[in-house]
Parts: structure tokens; C-alpha cells; sequence
């Protein structure tokens, strides 16, 4: 799932591994908004029929924005996205889901 800007995707995210009841989210590249991040809540919850969300982002925006909408942080994955360039992890769980 990703955001268009003159014909070029300039973020997205990627759904990595589904286990029935989770579904790990990485979050890259940006802008984002609480409407696309809310939109991939609620393909997870409502389409896939997940139990959880994880999380993983290096954005500071990204990570507010999926706190506000019930996300508690779960970890950090050292150098996940590259040298020096850690992701959070975030879970969400969909009694959590706030939108």
C-alpha cells in the first residue's frame, strides 16, 4: 500500500508476515498522514480480520500518529533500516483501535 505524488510512490508500507492473527506493517519513505495510516488499520482489522498490528518505522511522525490512534511501543530494532538508523516497533492491538 503506498502514497502517490506525481506519478512517483513516495511512501509505503509493506505487510511482511502474517500469522492469522498479526500482521507485521513496515513504514518507509513519506510524508504520512493519520488517513493513510488509519487506512491500513483498517484493512488489517476489518478486511484481513488480524488480532494485532506490529509496527516497524523509523519516522517520528509515523509513530505519533499510530499512538494516537492506540499503538503502544513494543521494542527498537538497532539498525533496522541501515547503519545508525534504528526502527521502533510498535503494537496495536484491535480492541486498541481508535478511528
Amino acid at each position: 500500500m503506498g502514497i502517490e505524488r506525481a506519478g512517483e510512490i513516495t511512501a509505503g508500507v509493506v505487510f511482511n508476515c502474517f500469522t492469522g492473527n498479526d500482521i507485521a506493517v513496515t513504514v518507509a519513505g513519506g510524508p504520512f498522514n493519520r488517513t493513510f495510516i488509519a487506512a491500513v488499520g483498517k484493512y488489517v482489522f476489518e478486511q484481513v480480520g488480524c488480532l494485532r498490528m506490529s509496527i516497524t518505522t523509523e519516522q517520528p511522525k509515523v509513530i505519533e500518529i499510530a499512538q494516537r490512534l492506540g499503538a503502544k511501543v513494543e521494542g527498537l530494532k538497532r539498525n533496522h533500516f541501515g547503519k545508525d538508523r534504528d526502527g521502533t516497533v510498535l503494537g496495536i492491538l484491535r480492541e486498541d483501535w481508535d478511528y
